[in-house]
């Protein structure tokens, strides 16, 4: 027979972890709400940003740029890493690395060299264990999206890109779709050749439509093409944070859901335990009395 006292101990724990699981459920309620209007509010901006240079990709006049430029022979690429700071959110972090570590085999593969960028202390903890060097860290960011940041790593970025120290660029993060769902993936950010170009020169080519650009093509290009980086880094942060808060939420509410079966089921056990023993009691007090 389990002890009475054990199990009011033993729920009493539970009590406490719970009050601690839905505190944490629902602070990743509010901050996930906020994160997830972020995340979608950049997305208009950014499909916009895109139209505009489908719009110039379709322009009569050739144009170059060396964001838009293949380097030949390719010997060295960057994969920024984007998780979480903090645990505790289910299977979210996992599931970025898992698609790094696989896109980092793919670039293997083909004799590059691979610099990797951890954002998120769990991106740093996690590539160092599996024995891979890391370049360089940012850590105690996951919660607050800066474009200030986004705007540094994305500029260093297009200056390594442009001065041919580097061949290719990467981003590996998740993109929020619900509540419920964030889909890790590995993103090109450099080169940028073909972004927009066949969309945008085909709905030209469509529609019949004609453009001029004032100051031109190439100036345009040479403000927009920079801040598709940027705001490509930017749009996974803000996309990381909502999805790592909706997965702390489905984790906690579950964690808080299991906390209560138990706390029912060692409830039952304990009046169990105190039934039989009230009545073990009682039938020790009938038999002692029919003894005198």
């Amino acid at each position: 027979m389990a002890n009475p006292r054990a199990l009011v101990k033993r729920r009493k724990s539970v009590q406490n972890t719970r009050k601690i699981t839905k505190t944490m459920e629902m602070v990743s309620t509010a901050r996930m709400a906020k994160a997830q209007v972020a995340a979608v509010a950049a997305r208009p901006y950014a499909r916009k940003l895109r139209e505009v240079i489908g719009d110039l990709a379709g322009a009569s006049v050739p144009i170059r740029h060396p964001l838009l430029t293949d380097h030949p022979a390719p010997r060295k690429a960057v994969m920024i890493v984007m998780t979480s700071d903090r645990g505790l959110c289910a299977a979210f972090n996992s599931n970025i690395l898992r698609a790094a570590r696989e896109f980092h085999k793919e670039l293997k593969g083909r004799n590059l060299e691979v610099e990797l960028i951890a954002h998120g202390k769990k991106a740093q903890g996690a590539l160092k264990y599996a024995g891979l060097a890391v370049a360089k860290s940012y850590v105690r960011v996951s919660d607050k999206p800066d474009y200030r940041r986004a705007e540094e790593i994305g500029q260093e970025l297009i200056d390594r890109y442009t001065r041919g120290e580097i061949d290719e660029a990467y981003v590996a993060y998740s993109v929020f779709k619900n509540l419920t769902s964030q889909v890790p993936k590995v993103e090109k950010l450099l080169p940028l050749a073909g972004l927009g170009g066949a969309s945008g020169a085909g709905a030209a080519k469509k529609t019949g439509a004609g453009f001029l650009f004032h100051p031109g093509p190439e100036r345009i290009l040479a403000e927009l093409l920079p801040l598709v980086v940027k705001l490509s880094i930017f749009s996974a942060m803000l996309d990381n944070a909502a999805g790592e808060h909706s997965a702390r939420r489905v984790a906690m509410k579950n964690a808080t859901d299991a906390a209560d079966e138990m706390i029912k089921s060692l409830t039952q056990r304990y009046n169990r335990a105190r039934q039989g023993k009230i009545t073990q009691e009682i039938s020790e007090i009938v038999s002692g009395a029919e003894a005198l």
